[in-house]
């Protein structure tokens, strides 16, 4: 799967054809994957390029910053699961204010100009143009005077419910990572580079890996959970991750620890990705450190007990 940074650079794609998956797409959750799933089996049966159209930004960064969602996922982690469903390119246009302005006859025009798409995806609540006054109604009605074949996938349900963004952020918020991920249809996973901290745990015997978020990233609630961390060389280990700012130790900037288990080396500086699995308990203060050491301990048992199953 190759990458580009805008479609003004595929050349490429434009010489062979390709069918297009349109959509912010963050955090590629099952809807998100059905829809693109959709377009790489269209491509497949036509010879031509999978490609995925997405922004690097989320758009009401521009339209909207004050209401601006917290990222679900990082841009490397979305294009790990585009990958792992076939796709053959993926482009990250930035959403700028000039493509906002944009009516939605003139986005089309522009997509088509760029990419020469045999076919088009987007999903039922996809708005495009100024004003999100482009509907997938209008794109069908006018691809089909193009000549370009415009499909609409329709809203997917997990449990009754319909699968969005906005119901994943709110499980994260109660903690409930291990549905979250069923919606994700992959765990939750926060990427970062691992930073010297004060080496609290160190001290108690059991040192972690320290990762501040990036601004915007979606949290899950402060507590205790269970992890796998992965590294950028393939090792892969399980832990215990704990989301807060140690309350036991009078606070501290909110950060993510790690104590990976059964792992002794030096992983500063690099940057790691943490999948949350299961949510072992809330955070807590603690009336002493021995107290914290002996929780811990019972936190790393549960955790063990959970990779076993």
């Amino acid at each position: 799967m190759r990458v580009l940074e805008q479609s003004a650079d595929a050349a490429e794609i434009r010489a062979r054809g390709c069918v297009v998956a349109i959509g912010t797409f963050d955090g590629v959750h099952l809807g998100h994957q059905k829809l693109i799933s959709r377009a790489v089996e269209l491509a497949r049966e036509a010879g031509v390029f999978s490609v995925v159209f997405t922004f690097r930004n989320h758009p009401m960064s521009v339209i909207a910053p004050n209401r601006e969602p917290l990222s679900l996922y990082p841009l490397e982690e979305r294009r790990r699961v585009f990958e792992k469903l076939g796709v053959d390119f993926v482009i990250e246009e930035p959403f700028t204010a000039e493509l906002a302005a944009l009516a939605p006859e003139n986005f089309l025009h522009l997509l088509i100009e760029r990419l020469a798409p045999r076919a088009v995806i987007v999903g039922a609540n996809f708005s495009f143009g100024a004003g999100g006054l482009g509907t997938p109604e209008f794109m069908a009605r006018r691809g089909q005077e193009l000549g370009v074949r415009v499909e609409e996938a329709p809203l997917f349900f997990f449990d009754g419910e319909r699968v969005s963004s906005t119901r994943i952020r709110a499980l994260l918020a109660a903690g409930n990572v291990r549905s979250a991920g069923e919606l994700l249809g992959h765990p939750f996973a926060i990427a970062g580079v691992v930073e010297h901290g004060d080496e609290r745990g160190r001290k108690l015997g059991f040192p972690t890996v320290n990762i501040t978020p990036v601004k915007g990233q979606a949290l899950p609630a402060d507590g205790v959970y269970a992890v796998r961390i992965f590294c950028p060389d393939g090792q892969e280990w399980i832990g215990v991750a704990n989301v807060g700012d140690n309350p036991t130790f009078g606070g501290d900037p909110l950060r993510i620890e790690a104590h990976i288990l059964d792992f002794s080396g030096d992983l500063y500086g690099l940057r790691l990705v943490v999948r949350f699995i299961e949510r072992l308990r809330g955070e807590e203060k603690f009336p002493s450190a021995e107290a914290l050491v002996r929780q811990i301990k019972i936190d790393e048992k549960k955790a063990r007990e959970l990779f076993a199953q």
